[in-house]
C-alpha cells in the first residue's frame, strides 16, 4: 500500500513539474512543485523497505526518521511560500525576501531535527500550515481552481492537526516522529490530488466538450473549411476543445454572411433555449431558413462562448433526432409583433 501511495504522489509531482516546465515559472508554481515533491519524498521514506535500507546505512543516526521529518518540514515551508505569494498586501519585490526567510527557517529547524530536537520543526509546521489553511479558506470557491485549493487546505489541515498532536505528546515526554502517523500519508494523497485537480478537471471537461460538440463542429467545418488552420493533431486536448469552439463561432459568422447581407428587423427571443433552437434549425437548413443577423450568433449576455456553443450543440443534436417544421422555428420580425 505504501508503494501505491508513493507512486500516486510522485505522479502528481511529475505533473506539476511538467506544468512549470511548459509555462512561465512563478513563485506559486515553484512552491507547489517543491511542496508536492516533498510530500512524495515523505511518502517514499514512509515505506518500511525504504526506511530499513536507509537505517542500514546509518544504524545509530536514524537516517530514515531524520529525512522523513525534513521532508515534511520542507513541505510546510514551500506551502507557506505558496500561500504568501497570493497575499495582495505583499509587494512582488518583497516576495523573494519573504520566501528566503521561510526557507532559511526551514533549514534551521532541519538542523535541530538532525540534532534530535523535533519541537522547533513541529512549531514551524504548525505556524506555516496555519497560514496555508487561513489563506486557502479565503480562496475556496466552486470552480476548478477553488476545488483544488479546497483539497490542498484539507490536506494541510490534516498535517497541521498531526503536528499539534506531536507537540502535545512531546510536552508529555513521549517521543514523536514527524510523519509517522497515518494522517500524514492520507494528507500527502489529498494534497497531491489538489495540486493536479485543475489539470485533470480541465482535461476531462475538454474531452466532454469535444464529444458534445463533435457533430455540430463536423457539419460546420465541412461547410466552411477555411475556419480551420492546420490539423490540430499536435495540440493538447484542452487547446483542441478551445479551437473547436472558435471554429464553430467563425463558421456561424460566415454562414450569416459575415454581416454583409441586409436582414429585416428581427427580435431576439428572451429565452436562450428558444434562441438556440432557432439557430440549430438555421444551421441544419440554411437555404430554407431566413437569413439571420450576426447578433443572433453572439453569445447571450452573461454566457461564455463555450457554454453558448455547447448549448447550440445540444439543440442541434435534438433537431437531428426529432426534426420539427421549419416554420415553427422562424424568428419573429418587428412587423409581426402586435
Amino acid at each position: 500500500m505504501g508503494w501505491i501511495v508513493a507512486l500516486v504522489v510522485w505522479i502528481a509531482a511529475g505533473a506539476r513539474t511538467g506544468r512549470v516546465a511548459a509555462r512561465q515559472p512563478t513563485p506559486l508554481r515553484i512552491a507547489m512543485v517543491i511542496a508536492v515533491s516533498s510530500a512524495a519524498c515523505a511518502s517514499t521514506l514512509a515505506v518500511p523497505d525504504v526506511a530499513l535500507r536507509l537505517d542500514a546505512l546509518a544504524p545509530t543516526a536514524g537516517l530514515s526518521e531524520i529525512l522523513l521529518e525534513l521532508a515534511w518540514t520542507l513541505f510546510a515551508a514551500a506551502s507557506a511560500v505558496g500561500a504568501v505569494s497570493v497575499w495582495p498586501i505583499l509587494p512582488r519585490r518583497a516576495l523573494r525576501a519573504v520566501a528566503t526567510v521561510i526557507y532559511a527557517a526551514a533549514v534551521l529547524v532541519g538542523t535541530a531535527l538532525a540534532g534530535g530536537y523535533p519541537v522547533p520543526a513541529l512549531v514551524f509546521i504548525v505556524l506555516a500550515l496555519a497560514s496555508v489553511v487561513i489563506t486557502g479558506i479565503l480562496h475556496v470557491a466552486w470552480t476548478p481552481l477553488g476545488r483544488g485549493i479546497a483539497l490542498v487546505v484539507v490536506g494541510s489541515a490534516m498535517v497541521l492537526v498531526a503536528a499539534v498532536v506531536g507537540l502535545v505528546r512531546e510536552a508529555a515526554g513521549e517521543t514523536w516522529i514527524i510523519g509517522s502517523s497515518g494522517a500524514y500519508t492520507i494528507a500527502a494523497v489529498v494534497v497531491s490530488a489538489g495540486t493536479v485537480w485543475v489539470l485533470v478537471e480541465t482535461w476531462l471537461r475538454a474531452r466532454r466538450d469535444l464529444r458534445r460538440m463533435s457533430v455540430l463542429h463536423s457539419v460546420l467545418v465541412s461547410r466552411f473549411p477555411e475556419v480551420v488552420e492546420g490539423d490540430g493533431k499536435g495540440s493538447t486536448t484542452v487547446l483542441r476543445a478551445s479551437d473547436s469552439i472558435a471554429h464553430v463561432m467563425d463558421a456561424l459568422y460566415l454562414q450569416a454572411g459575415a454581416g454583409m447581407f441586409e436582414t429585416r428587423a428581427q427580435n431576439l427571443p428572451e429565452s436562450t433555449t428558444e434562441r438556440s433552437r432557432i439557430l440549430a434549425r438555421w444551421i441544419d437548413d440554411p437555404a430554407g431558413s431566413e437569413v439571420l443577423d450576426t447578433e443572433w450568433i453572439a453569445p447571450p449576455q452573461g454566457m461564455s462562448p463555450r457554454r453558448w456553443v455547447l448549448q447550440l450543440a445540444e439543440a442541434y443534436a435534438e433537431i437531428r433526432h426529432s426534426p420539427v417544421p421549419v416554420a415553427a422555428t422562424e424568428p419573429a420580425s418587428e412587423e409581426s409583433v402586435p
